[in-house]
């Protein structure tokens, strides 16, 4: 893979170590994961082990996220100014539905996470599936009228 500079990617300054500990941050997120099925989840119901095992998910994409968002972000100035219209199209496909989805979808991963860690063990199985179906088709209901408005502006 060669930038526009010529050079290969892993030569660009922070990749290796960012790859490093991406492998390294997926082998420890494995081993929390077998640690705690093994010896801590006992102690919780079914509902529970899964909230934090989303959690735990979160987190490590959150720690990815924010270590390669950095390295891409500075490794994209070597394409500065070679294409405008980008940005121009980002604006327009994304801009304020991009950040309304996020706030969508983060928030319903939230409530998801509560639910599961506090109430869902109150309900059977099937309540607690029809819950998440119910859920699911009210964030993507919100999400896909939010982006509905797009296609009737796009000019094709």
């Amino acid at each position: 893979m060669e930038s526009s500079k010529g050079r290969n990617v892993f030569e660009v300054p922070g990749f290796t170590w960012r790859l490093s500990t991406t492998i390294l941050l997926g082998v420890v997120w494995l081993s929390f994961l077998i640690l705690w099925l093994f010896f801590w989840a006992g102690g919780f119901d079914v509902y529970q082990n899964l909230a934090v095992i989303f959690v735990s998910i979160i987190v490590v994409i959150g720690l990815l996220g924010a270590m390669w968002a950095s390295w891409g972000i500075r490794y994209a100035k070597e394409y500065e100014g070679k294409n405008i219209e980008w940005k121009q199209d980002w604006n327009r496909w994304f801009g304020w539905r991009g950040v309304a989805s996020a706030i969508i979808w983060i928030g319903w991963l939230i409530w998801l996470l509560v639910w599961l860690f506090f109430y869902a063990g109150s309900y059977n199985f099937y309540q607690n599936l029809a819950i998440f179906i119910v859920s699911l088709l009210a964030a993507g209901g919100i999400s896909g009228v939010i982006w509905g408005t797009l296609g009737r502006r796009m000019r094709w």
